[in-house]
């Protein structure tokens, strides 16, 4: 199944190909990302590492920058 990634603050965008019952997780590691800290939303709602993607899920993967 195919999803739509959008990298941002990059804002570049794949069409990632996942098997059905992969998670947030396991597309981060795919995509080499990690468990950094990134915000994933779907439809602009924030999801969790745990969600299983969907045939044509949206996303967006937002890298949260911090500092001092």
């Amino acid at each position: 199944m195919k999803i739509k990634v959008k990298m941002l603050p990059k804002n570049t965008i794949q069409e990632i190909e996942v098997s059905p019952g992969t998670t947030v997780s396991e597309l981060l590691q795919k995509i080499h990302l990690g468990p950094g800290p990134f915000v994933v939303l779907r439809n602009n709602i924030r999801i969790s590492s745990e969600y299983e993607l969907n045939n044509d899920d949206d996303l967006s993967i937002l890298q949260v920058i911090s500092g001092g």
